[in-house]
């Protein structure tokens, strides 16, 4: 979901971990009787100079038929989303943020803002689900976490070439906006609460994914996740991972040689896209 981060902020390394000399994020390879697809967990957000491409990498990538991600992430599509969630983030009744959460939200936003250098204004006219994502964002960027992460690092290799996407950004949108405003505050507060230490937990999840280490990476992720309501949770991950399974399983049926490129959250921990793969009958193994 940074790709809508991404498009509400427009795009100090010290905070940037040393990262291993040979990367290998995770590559699975999921197969029928007759045919193959691959998937690929990304992150949506890198810090500058990070080398996470390897051979196997590149290989899948030239041999594939057309390559799957989660959305069209090119910069018309971005700027056409970026307008959608400014127009569905934003109170047009005259309503502010701080009218919709307690004095403590209040109190911890304004410091944690005073932090990031951002300035309280334009936030106070966001919904509770935009604030969190666009404070998130700038809190990323400082930090040394650009903009541009796998699918845009690979916009150059795929140009002309066939792509796919599992969903519109619309229905990405509705996994926030749609949401009742107790869960955006939910996710407001816990973002306002973990947001110190962040920067921290990115750069172990970003480590554990260069490293291609899922093991480590699936509960570093949920205690990213741990604040957030149960019923967003489920429209943010899991229900998007159920829908997917269809959509991949018709290419194997197929028989199309896909890469598929997808967020590392939605291949580890609870009801993960391979699991399901797996346990709807296909083979799965881990070639990277």
């Amino acid at each position: 979901m940074q790709h809508i981060a991404r498009s509400l902020i427009m795009l100090a390394g010290a905070l940037v971990p040393a990262l291993p000399a040979m990367a290998a994020p995770a590559l699975w390879e999921v197969r029928d009787a007759d045919s193959a697809i691959r998937i690929f967990g990304s992150f949506h957000i890198l810090p500058d100079g990070t080398q996470w491409r390897t051979p196997e990498f590149d290989t899948t990538l030239a041999e594939a038929e057309f390559v799957v991600f989660e959305t069209d992430v090119s910069a018309m599509a971005m700027a056409q989303l970026g307008a959608q969630a400014f127009a569905r983030g934003i109170y047009t009744d005259g309503t502010l943020l701080t009218d919709r959460i307690d004095a403590e939200t209040e109190a911890l936003l304004r410091v944690e803002l005073d932090k990031i250098g951002m300035p309280v204004g334009p936030v106070l006219a966001m919904r509770p689900w935009m604030a969190a994502n666009t404070i998130s964002a700038a809190a990323l960027e400082a930090t040394g976490f650009s903009s541009k992460g796998v699918e845009l690092a690979l916009e150059a290799d795929l140009e002309n070439r066939p792509m796919r996407f599992l969903e519109s950004g619309a229905e990405q949108l509705d996994v926030l906006s749609a949401a009742p405003e107790e869960e955006q505050i939910a996710m407001l507060s816990s973002t306002l609460v973990e947001i110190d230490a962040l920067p921290k937990m990115m750069s172990k999840m970003l480590r554990s994914w260069v490293e291609g280490t899922p093991e480590r990476l699936a509960p570093l992720f949920q205690m990213e996740m741990g604040g957030f309501e149960d019923a967003f949770l489920d429209r943010l991950l899991y229900a998007r991972n159920r829908n997917w399974v269809p959509v991949l399983e018709e290419m194997l049926a197929n028989d199309e040689r896909a890469l598929v490129i997808v967020g590392a959250g939605h291949l580890v921990g609870e009801d993960n896209v391979i699991a399901l793969l797996e346990a709807a009958g296909y083979e799965v193994e881990r070639i990277q």
